[in-house]
């Protein structure tokens, strides 16, 4: 096995990711390896007048923070986890943002990530069957090492 130095998951609550972040948490603590766990939300567009070359607006940010909130929450859970399984360098990190590219470029970037970890499929099935799925984005456009966790 490639001796990983920093394994980012991308986490959002879906069985998948879950399966992702303990087969993560395994391979770190196996490795010694940093752990970041993350997750990347969406922001919303106002449909309120349409939708129509609106940005995110300051309506959607009680949303949005707690949507931030409850990320956290959810990542705490998993970070106790990695602790207690002999992780020693695990780092939370929630950001908003476009899930795909976020995992696939920015967040490997920011850490100087050598490999990228996530479930095979996430929670919005309707973005996976418009545009496809963030995992296959992400393995065709990260350029380091992921691995895809089926059921």
């Amino acid at each position: 096995m490639k001796n990983y130095k920093v394994i980012l998951v991308g986490l959002d609550g879906s069985k998948n990711s879950v399966n992702a972040g303990q087969r993560a948490i395994e391979m770190a603590a196996k490795l010694k390896a940093k752990l970041v766990l993350t997750t990347v939300l969406k922001p919303q567009i106002n449909v309120a007048f349409g939708g129509v070359g609106l940005e995110p607006s300051n309506l959607n940010d009680g949303r949005l923070a707690d949507e931030e909130k409850l990320a956290n929450e959810n990542l705490k859970k998993v970070y106790e986890q990695a602790k207690a399984a002999g992780v020693e360098d695990v780092e939370l990190k929630v950001k908003v943002g476009n899930p795909k590219v976020e995992l696939a470029k920015g967040l490997p970037a920011q850490y100087q990530a050598d490999l990228i970890i996530v479930g095979a499929t996430g929670l919005n099935r309707v973005d996976r069957l418009i545009i496809g799925s963030t995992a296959a984005y992400v393995v065709r456009n990260s350029g380091i090492d992921t691995l895809v966790v089926n059921e």
